[in-house]
């Protein structure tokens, strides 16, 4: 009992840390979104103005962030037996699409700018201003959620803090285009600049999609987590070729099952025993462990329909 506490103290205070970094992001960039859109239409910087509407979509991630700790820390049921962790997934996958339809929606309009007939205005001066005041800002959201994310091991903080990072890098595009624009008193480099920005909007949209896609396919980036299951499991006594590995990540936590080889002729309970001992090791050795599964075969046992999972050998062979 004393453990299932303080597993809950801890994923309590890990969606307390979300909840926080969500409702920081929803202000800073609802501030941000409103001077930027509001001076980009008054001084005529469409560059600008694009910028505020990238942090208006940022808006929207924090919200989706918010929402979505609240079912992530919902307990195990019968529908959803693993818990409901890959919800952050889901919704780090969500915004990818969020991020990447505003970085469109940016591109078509500076594409129709650039081919209408008029000439345009160059950009008032002040408009400068708003984005130094952008970056500030920026860079102290992106440098929050950054560490917010890290500390609690989020995607989705991570994945928001990128954004915010791309902001940055975006907002001192605005700044240059915008200096260009007033030296060379021609309005299409505004307009080229907010057309490069939205390219570069739905880059990081897709670099999201194809990073979540991995957890959901049940994949793993980092597979050096394999190679510390072995050694934990052959470091228990009468444990023999770890193989038909298969370890997936729900949101921080790992589930692992595996099948070893031990001595034919235990009984069930020293076989039993054994394999209560590689999932103790494990659980100990390696961090963000949910669920460890061991199945017991005879030493020398051969499945010839086995066609999943990693070995001890095959990730050697690899090596």
């Amino acid at each position: 009992m004393a453990g299932d506490l303080d597993d809950k103290d801890i994923m309590s205070s890990r969606t307390a840390v979300i909840r926080k970094a969500s409702w920081v992001g929803i202000i800073g960039n609802a501030f941000l979104s409103v001077i930027k859109i509001t001076a980009g239409i008054i001084s005529g910087s469409f560059a600008l103005l694009g910028d505020g509407i990238d942090s208006a979509t940022d808006i929207v991630t924090s919200v989706v962030t918010l929402f979505t700790s609240k079912i992530a820390d919902r307990p195990p049921d019968e529908g959803h037996p693993y818990g409901h962790g890959r919800a952050e997934t889901v919704a780090t996958k969500a915004l990818s699409f969020i991020i990447f339809f505003a970085g469109a929606q940016l591109a078509l309009a500076t594409i129709q700018k650039l081919f209408e007939s008029s000439e345009g205005s160059v950009p008032d001066f002040f408009a400068i201003y708003f984005v130094i005041v952008s970056i500030f800002g920026k860079t102290f959201l992106a440098f929050y959620k950054y560490k917010a994310g890290k500390k609690v091991n989020s995607s989705m903080l991570l994945a928001d803090a990128k954004n915010m990072m791309n902001d940055i890098l975006i907002s001192i595009s605005v700044l240059v285009g915008l200096i260009f624009t007033f030296v060379l008193k021609m309005p299409i480099v505004d307009t080229i600049t907010a057309l490069i920005i939205s390219i570069w909007i739905m880059k990081v949209a897709f670099d999201i999609f194809l990073e979540t896609s991995v957890e959901l396919m049940d994949g793993l980036d980092d597979k050096s987590i394999y190679n510390e299951v072995f050694n934990a499991a052959c470091g228990i006594e009468g444990v023999r070729n770890p193989h038909r590995t298969r370890i997936r990540k729900i949101n921080t936590m790992y589930v692992i099952d595996m099948d070893i080889e031990v001595d034919g002729n235990l009984t069930v309970t020293e076989g039993h025993e054994i394999s209560k001992q590689v999932h103790d090791c494990i659980q100990n050795k390696i961090e963000n462990i949910y669920d460890v599964i061991i199945h017991i075969e005879p030493i020398g046992n051969k499945e010839d329909k086995e066609k999943f999972g990693l070995s001890k050998q095959s990730m050697d062979n690899n090596e």
